[in-house]
């Protein structure tokens, strides 16, 4: 449909249409792993404007730059998206320049260049700020505070979530603010093992709970079924450290349905990965076949890290029990009524995707 609206807009001779149906083209290519055909038609939309220095060139210019980042050439797409930064730097459009600035932002970050993403990522902050516009300094905030999740600065990270949480209620942003609350959850749940009384993770636990269901009726309500699936695989993870299995269960398959439906991989492996750990004590088979099924969808998508973490969980799964019991004879008795904690660190410092929080830690009795 989008290649006909392009025939149709060439025909009449409308080169703003022409440039925003290739841009169809081009995400719906990259959507369906047809990285030449993508690049092919984001080459079209910059010869439309080639040379004209307007925001039509520097737009087609990040869109060829996004193409070239989802194709593994980080190098020529900052290139690129840097050309499109200068030229609103030349016109002193700072909102604009602020949106390039995140844009290149993003790709340096995709690219593993953080020193400079986040150097960006402070300009862009700065831009939006000088012209107020609320929208992008929120998108920003929203942007920085995942990062912290992500590095495990959960304090700070809910530091600056709250700050854009704020902006985002005060303009009535509600799709930002769903975003943002996801990243609160994210930040509550990777909270829970560092909590110093029971207590404490309770109050995480609950803080995280209520910050996914609030993200997910706005996520459901303005039709974001990324972020909807997002919000899902944070409660999910809550619940799982809370120990309700099946309802970690029942929110993990939802996100698995809906990155089936909208074919992505990335969120199809994750939230299955959280399926299989629901599994482990009922079903410890199921819960491996399911673990390496999730391996093999992120190594499918490309997210090769996660992809390493679910062939963790996977070996973990096969092996649970199987230690314990291997060791019984040589095990020193212990009191009855003193527990014993089994714990699993998959990556120091960071959380990812709730593996292990909780459900798979809780206190067990030594028998005898």
């Amino acid at each position: 449909v989008a290649r006909e609206a392009v025939s149709l807009f060439k025909e009449g001779k409308d080169q703003q249409g022409e440039a925003a149906a290739l841009e169809v083209v081009v995400r719906s290519c990259l959507v369906a792993k047809k990285g030449s055909e993508a690049l092919r038609a984001a080459n079209e939309a910059l010869a439309i404007y080639q040379g004209s220095a307007s925001d039509g060139e520097s737009c087609a210019l990040l869109l060829v730059a996004k193409t070239k980042q989802a194709l593994g050439d980080s190098g020529e797409a900052q290139e690129l998206a840097q050309k499109a930064v200068d030229i609103f730097e030349k016109k002193g459009d700072r909102q604009m320049q602020g949106v390039t600035l995140k844009q290149l932002a993003d790709i340096c970050l995709a690219g593993g260049h953080n020193i400079d993403g986040w150097q960006y990522t402070r300009e862009a902050l700065e831009c939006f700020r000088e012209v107020g516009y609320k929208r992008g300094e929120a998108s920003t905030i929203c942007q920085i505070a995942a990062a912290h999740v992500e590095n495990g600065v959960f304090e700070e990270a809910l530091r600056i979530g709250d700050e854009g949480i704020a902006i985002c209620r005060e303009k009535n942003y509600r799709q930002l603010l769903g975003a943002t609350l996801n990243v609160i959850a994210d930040a509550h749940v990777g909270q829970l093992r560092f909590a110093r009384s029971d207590q404490q993770e309770q109050q995480m636990n609950w803080k995280a709970r209520l910050a996914g269901k609030e993200a997910l009726g706005i996520l459901q309500s303005v039709g974001d079924r990324v972020g909807e699936a997002n919000s899902l695989k944070s409660l999910a993870s809550a619940f799982l450290n809370y120990g309700n299995a099946a309802e970690a269960r029942s929110k993990a398959k939802q996100a698995v349905e809906i990155g089936k439906v909208i074919g992505n991989k990335q969120i199809e492996g994750e939230n299955l990965l959280l399926v299989a750990q629901t599994k482990i004590h009922e079903n410890k088979e199921e819960g491996a076949r399911l673990a390496r099924l999730s391996e093999k969808l992120l190594r499918e998508a490309g997210v090769a890290s996660a992809a390493r973490n679910a062939g963790d969980v996977y070996d973990f799964i096969r092996g649970y029990g199987v230690a314990a019991k291997e060791t019984k004879k040589d095990r020193i008795q212990q009191p009855l009524d003193l527990k014993t904690d089994i714990t699993v660190d998959i990556e120091e410092g960071k959380h990812r995707l709730g593996y292990f929080h909780g459900f798979t830690a809780r206190a067990v009795r030594p028998r005898s």
